[in-house]
């Protein structure tokens, strides 16, 4: 199998083809190897790749899942694997090596996906893109003088690239659906509770955040969240069982949806107006497509969702650079964190625990708001991004010690104010790669449901996959072309 041939498939295709015999795991594995060989020098987005399971694979050790013998990268940030290093894009962790693996890990590896190595992130997904001093920048396929998103940028580029058809991602402010759209495509993050924490935290102690992957597909993400969701044995808080597979939704008509379309400004903070004729071409294909379309926005307090959301990550950043450092016995300092990081440290550690009481009980006040507004609309679309992709080096990154951490949340939720109002609320929402931002790049049209409605968007998403394709889009920087 050559380039071409790879990358016709996603990964539930090639899984086929591992079950029919047509190929075997190891074929599959050398050929993300040799993938990884030939554009990572330009993208810096594979940290490692474990070679014990690329020429030393023993494919008997490869359960018989749905995705068996598909080659796939962890981000490294979030699910830890036993024997494998993890270290989070930061000095703070620096040679750490996980003495277990996560619940969610398991639920991969049972799968059947063959897990090759590790992908960047910025230090402990804290921002929009993926630079960091311990590992470099990351650089996005279709233009390797920009951002490729974070947190989950490594993955979301190597997917962009050809690498592999699917690769992880997780989520607390945007950090699936960002790279999903700067790099053309498509992530979801999942509604609160779908995938299990186990044995790290749960809900209550991590509500922001939600694992996934970035794909080509809408049928991977649904057959990925398939494989993967269910809570763990004890787990403390339980979550309703979907009604049908999710890879069956993506087939299913939607019928007529409610669609409400963000426009213009969401709150004070404005929105790129090719951005905003982006939409509305979007929103011009729903409706062509049966669905009642007309503009509408949530009710809440914008300004105050935008500090509620500042407040709750400065103090769990705060909480989980603390217990890094006593893993690693280790300080804090610029000597093992970024400047903004630190900032945001500084920030955090401060609060009690009446404050942080209340920045959750006024998260909740905003989810019941946006609940409300889906008592009237099924989806809401907005773009993932407000602005174009920045180049590296943008003030999105964490080594800009010269700024105020003020000055830095204005500008990335002024180049992201959409996607941290689902990790607030606990909702669903997918980004998919149908649109372009004023430089020409990609850029995600993002659609949010009501918590516990992955069906709908998975409905929705297959239609408009369907409806304006985005497969055969490839950057210029992709395996096919090395």
């Amino acid at each position: 199998m050559n380039f071409d041939e790879y990358c016709a498939y996603d990964a539930t295709g090639l899984a086929d083809l591992v079950r029919r015999g047509e190929i075997n795991a190891k074929e599959l594995a050398l050929l993300a190897a040799k993938a990884v060989e030939a554009v990572n020098p330009a993208l810096n987005a594979v940290i490692e790749v474990f070679r014990d399971r690329v020429e030393g694979l023993d494919e008997t050790s490869l359960p018989n899942g749905p995705f068996r013998g598909v080659p796939f990268f962890l981000k490294d940030l979030g699910p830890r694997q036993k024997g494998r290093r993890q270290e989070g894009g930061s000095r703070l962790m620096q040679g750490y090596i996980a003495d277990y693996s996560s619940f969610f890990t398991e639920k991969m590896e049972e799968s059947g996906l063959n897990i090759l190595g590790r992908c960047t992130c910025p230090e402990f997904g804290v921002t929009g893109t993926t630079e960091s001093t311990l590992t470099g920048a990351t650089s996005n396929p279709w233009d390797t003088s920009r951002i490729a998103g974070g947190s989950s940028g490594g993955s979301a580029s190597i997917v962009a690239a050809g690498v592999v058809p699917m690769a992880h991602s997780n989520d607390g402010g945007g950090s699936t659906r960002i790279p999903a759209s700067i790099c053309g495509n498509v992530g979801m993050k999942h509604s609160r509770g779908r995938i299990s924490y186990a044995p790290d935290g749960c809900d209550l102690s991590f509500p922001l955040f939600s694992d996934g992957v970035n794909a080509h597909t809408v049928r991977d993400v649904a057959a990925f969240l398939d494989a993967v969701h269910g809570p763990a044995p004890g787990e403390p808080i339980p979550f309703c069982e979907p009604r049908r597979p999710f890879i069956d939704e993506v087939s299913q008509e939607p019928g007529q949806l409610r669609v409400a379309v963000c426009d213009g400004n969401w709150g004070p903070i404005p929105m790129h107006p090719d951005i905003a004729a982006e939409m509305q071409r979007v929103a011009k294909l729903c409706e062509d497509a049966g669905h009642s379309v007309e503009a509408a926005i949530p009710a809440f307090d914008y300004d105050r969702y935008l500090q509620v959301f500042r407040d709750l990550w400065c103090i769990d950043i705060a909480a989980m650079l603390d217990v890094e450092a006593a893993t690693m016995q280790r300080q804090v300092s610029l000597e093992t964190v970024e400047p903004m990081t630190l900032k945001m440290y500084e920030s955090g550690r401060t609060a009690t625990a009446a404050e942080r009481l209340k920045v959750s009980a006024e998260m909740h006040v905003m989810s019941r708001q946006l609940g409300d507004f889906f008592e009237s609309y099924d989806v809401l679309l907005t773009p993932t991004l407000a602005q174009a992709t920045p180049h590296l080096g943008s003030p999105a990154d964490l080594q800009h010690d010269e700024m105020s951490l003020e000055d830095w949340f204005t500008y990335m939720l002024n180049l992201i104010p959409y996607t941290p109002v689902n990790n607030m609320t606990g909702t669903p929402a997918v980004s998919l790669p149908m649109c372009q931002d004023p430089n020409g790049m990609p850029l995600g049209a993002h659609f949010m449901a009501p918590i516990g409605r992955e069906d709908r968007l998975f409905n929705l998403a297959g239609q408009l996959e369907k409806i304006a394709p985005w497969a055969d889009r490839r950057p210029d920087c992709h395996v096919t072309s090395s």
